[in-house]
């Protein structure tokens, strides 16, 4: 049995508990090596666009909020690298519906690339009229990560987000999950550039 789905029940109290948690080897190194690569293929072939804030009509591209390229996964089309990414994702849900009733019916993941000295700000990942994420998933890519590469998520644990907070470094099959809409958060700025996978598992639209 594979370490994470033997460890996935102590993962849900915690964050049925807390509301967050992280979790790692989420995947094997080869397994993020393999994803890294597909992203960095991505990037290369120019299929990334710089990330926007906002939502639909009103999402803008805010050097002075955000500054990384972003590339959606198509859940229909897997490549081969994201095969055993999406097969954890799934079975992260059922575990989720199962033990805290949440409702998820889908989920939405995109490529992230911040370069040397990308950041974004700090935010919620819920929008204001639309509760359909639920589940906010950041799974790190990059390799041999130490803490003076900066890069860090920090999670504030305050309903404000201003006060206490945890920084959480990007290392490599690290995954961290916490409710959307109750956690500020924001990536601080990095000496190298910064891969993830990240996205939301949501309620029906």
């Amino acid at each position: 049995m594979h370490g994470f789905e033997q460890a996935l029940p102590s993962y849900i109290d915690r964050l049925a508990e807390d509301g967050w948690v992280v979790v790692d080897d989420f995947l094997n190194p080869a397994q993020i090596r393999a994803l890294r690569e597909e992203g960095a293929r991505r990037l290369e072939a120019g299929e990334f666009h710089r990330a926007g804030v906002g939502r639909a009509q009103q999402q803008s591209v805010r050097d002075d909020i955000r500054s990384d390229a972003v590339r959606w996964l198509d859940p229909q089309q897997h490549q081969p690298a994201e095969q055993p990414y999406w097969q954890q994702i799934e079975q992260l849900q059922a575990a989720l519906n199962a033990h805290l009733f949440l409702g998820i019916r889908e989920g939405e993941f995109h490529y992230a690339h911040y370069p040397a000295g990308g950041f974004y700000q700090r935010h919620l990942d819920r929008f204001r009229d639309n509760d359909a994420r639920v589940i906010s998933c950041v799974l790190y890519l990059n390799e041999d990560w130490q803490e003076a590469d900066g890069g860090q998520l920090r999670l504030w644990l305050d309903a404000e987000g201003s006060r206490e907070y945890r920084d959480i470094a990007p290392q490599g099959g690290r995954l961290v999950l916490f409710r959307s809409e109750r956690f500020w958060h924001a990536v601080q700025p990095a000496s190298r550039p910064r891969w993830s996978v990240t996205g939301w598992l949501r309620r029906a639209s």
